[in-house]
């Protein structure tokens, strides 16, 4: 028993007694939900519920490793028949996967080759002071590259190596709360204040594209800057930094000697010069029409391949790094089963039976409408959760009076809201990258999912209000 019990531990199962009984609770549930009767036109809805409850779960408690649990389901959604083979193979090769694939080899690349820790030591001199100005120096700088590079996991991976050099300049290891605050305000502050600035995440274009396509043009670049900037960006910062602040005290950073200055290897000035070329292209997709993935991917097979070289493929992956790479299309695949099973329009149609709109006004119909895209993307993570609530703004809308635009406005309000990792694609790259384990950063989300939901929104309400966007 001991030896099975090692052996497991060497591949990542703890088969602790708590994790146990989560196994078992979610696979009876599992069961029940996929045995319920059919209470839909599709016979494979609730196969398909169930499978996604089932994944999100897991993902949730990490009860299983993140590897075991994109193979089962895998292999769950491949054996039941509820999607294409074809469909949910794509997520491998995309967008998304090849961001993170790319900026894994970027990241192994500017560790190598000293850039990260020559760019971190310039930044330490310039703006290292107390804990929280270090903190807020991080936030700042990702959220001005918002402005510059249309993608969050672009973004990432540019900034991500450099931060983590950041972090081991100031003198936070890797088990620290500095540590764990530096990178989540690279990743999840970053991720949540972006959604002030309509091109910066992935989520804002593919809701207003969806919506586009069924409700006609809505929001342009300026009008979204108003109504959302001010709350979605400076309220929601300021809102992460006081929780970051809270949850993860350090000391101040550690100012490097100046005494002895760093210089560039010549690597280093190769591995800038790929970097510079690279957030070029990234920042100029709408000329070439290149996505930023296949952008990351080439620069990362540069990285690799002669005559560049500068890292190896054994140093630019290790198992807790491939978890993230397979998670992506794993979540991209949750939201094909929700799509083609029919089991989304079953939680959407359940959510509405649930929440009385009829007779509402406009103020709470947009409550109810961040409230439910928050509580959709919990159940079937952000990109299921657009599926879901997107056709509904119709119904919100005519229940409500709420215009369609602030119920685009009011869905994305709700998205900002995350609880766990899982939800957003971005996330779990970005937590990836700078190897920061789930519980930790767990610890944060919670608490700043809950502050999306109980201090942004009404302020998000209550700021429409003043600018005369809501009665």
């Amino acid at each position: 028993m001991s030896a099975a019990k090692s052996s497991a531990a060497k591949a990542g199962f703890h088969l602790t007694p708590r994790n146990l009984v989560t196994l078992a609770v979610i696979t009876l549930t599992g069961l029940a939900v996929a045995m319920a009767p059919v209470i839909t036109a599709k016979p494979q809805t609730m196969t398909g519920l169930a499978i996604v409850l089932v994944v999100v779960a897991l993902f949730a408690t990490q009860a299983l490793p993140g590897m075991a649990t994109a193979a089962l389901f895998f292999a769950l959604a491949l054996g039941a028949g509820v999607v294409e083979p074809w469909t949910i193979a794509s997520g491998f090769w995309s967008n998304a996967t090849m961001l993170i694939f790319g900026g894994l080899v970027i990241g192994a690349a500017a560790e190598r080759s000293g850039l990260g820790r020559y760019v971190a030591r310039g930044l330490m001199l310039r703006f290292a002071g107390t804990y929280p100005m270090f903190l807020l120096g991080i936030l700042a700088g990702a959220l001005a590259l918002s402005f510059l590079v249309p993608s969050t996991m672009g973004r990432l991976a540019i900034t991500i190596p450099i931060v983590m050099a950041v972090a081991k300049e100031a003198g936070y290891a890797p088990d620290s709360n500095g540590y764990a605050a530096t990178i989540l305000t690279a990743v999840a502050g970053n991720f949540t204040t972006s959604y002030a600035i309509l091109p910066a995440n992935l989520v804002n274009v593919i809701v207003l594209g969806a919506a586009e396509n069924i409700y006609g043009p809505q929001l342009q670049y300026a009008e979204y800057l108003l109504l959302c900037g001010p709350v979605l960006g400076l309220v929601k910062g300021a809102t992460f930094m006081g929780l970051v602040l809270l949850l993860f005290p350090a000391p101040a950073p550690l100012v490097p000697e100046t005494s002895e200055p760093l210089l560039i290897s010549r690597a280093g000035k190769r591995l800038a010069i790929l970097l510079g070329v690279t957030v070029l292209f990234w920042a100029t997709d709408a000329v070439h029409g290149l996505k930023p993935g296949w952008v990351a991917l080439a620069a990362g097979l540069l990285c690799l391949l002669p005559p560049i070289a500068l890292v190896g493929l054994r140093e630019s992956f290790d198992l807790n790094r491939l978890t993230g790479v397979i998670s992506v299309p794993v979540m991209l695949g949750v939201a094909a089963v929700l799509t083609q099973s029919g089991a989304g329009r079953l939680i959407a149609e359940t959510i509405m039976s649930v929440v009385p709109l009829a007779g509402h006004t406009q103020n709470f119909g947009f409550i109810a409408m961040a409230a439910i895209s928050s509580l959709a993307a919990l159940i079937a993570t952000t990109v299921g959760a657009i599926a879901i609530v997107t056709p509904l703004i119709a119904e919100i809308s005519n229940a409500t009076g709420l215009p369609v635009k602030l119920a685009i406005v009011a869905e994305l309000t709700g998205l900002q809201s995350i609880f766990f990792h899982f939800e957003a694609v971005p996330v779990m790259v970005g937590l990836a990258m700078g190897r920061l384990p789930v519980a930790t950063a767990t610890r944060m989300l919670v608490p700043l999912g809950l502050s999306g939901l109980l201090v942004v929104l009404p302020l998000m309400v209550l700021w429409l209000k003043l600018i005369g966007a809501l009665p």
